[in-house]
């Protein structure tokens, strides 16, 4: 798992890195939650199923499908060795219509993200989307235990990269260590997970 491991684009819209973003005594109780949360493969097979869902989504979206689109005519034109005045124009204007779509697909991701960080606002927000809504009730997760179960996976994962990296040399006393051992003992068969086993493989 490498040490910059993060869920998917479809799921940070929603989540932030950390409940510490959120002020005083809720954020304590935010923090001993996630740290509380036992990682489980059924539970992140659910996980799992949400994410997928939210990316067929996104993939389905009209918006998406032309920005694949204008990619890949661009990445066509870059392979040939010769390009026309026209063709050289056609790249410049893919350039920048990419890089507008893209800003605007960022912008819409991250919308809400610097508002209220607490597990209770994020559950509220994902309940709050139909999308989100939808993936997770077909997942069979409730929003709440969304929000804390992907926090404390990517926790745990963040340890795993730090220790396998060498950055650290063992699991600090503020990480959920049976959670770090989980994933160590089960890195086989969480690469098997297409969503967060591409995580581990980028």
């Amino acid at each position: 798992m490498r040490s910059s491991l993060c869920l998917a684009a479809a799921t940070l819209l929603v989540l932030a890195p950390s409940p510490a973003a959120a002020q005083g005594n809720a954020a304590d109780a935010d923090t001993r939650e996630v740290l509380a949360y036992r990682l489980t493969m059924p539970k992140l097979r659910q996980l799992n199923a949400f994410i997928v869902d939210l990316r067929r989504q996104q993939e389905a979206d009209p918006a998406y499908q032309a920005l694949m689109k204008k990619k890949k005519e661009l990445a066509a034109l870059s392979e040939k060795d010769e390009l026309t005045e026209a063709e050289q124009e056609r790249m410049a204007q893919l350039d920048e219509e990419i890089a507008e779509a893209e800003m605007a697909l960022e912008e819409e991701e991250s919308e809400g993200v610097e508002s209220d960080q607490s597990l209770s606002a994020m559950a509220d927000r994902m309940a709050a989307d139909p999308r989100i809504a939808g993936a997770l009730k077909r997942a069979g997760l409730a929003p709440r235990e969304a929000a804390t179960l992907q926090l404390a996976f990517f926790q745990a994962a963040l340890t795993v990269g730090l220790l396998e990296s060498g950055t650290i040399k063992e699991i600090p006393k503020e990480s959920n260590t049976e959670n770090v051992r989980f994933l160590q003992a089960n890195r086989a068969e969480i690469e098997t997970l297409t969503a967060l086993g591409d995580q581990e493989k980028e």
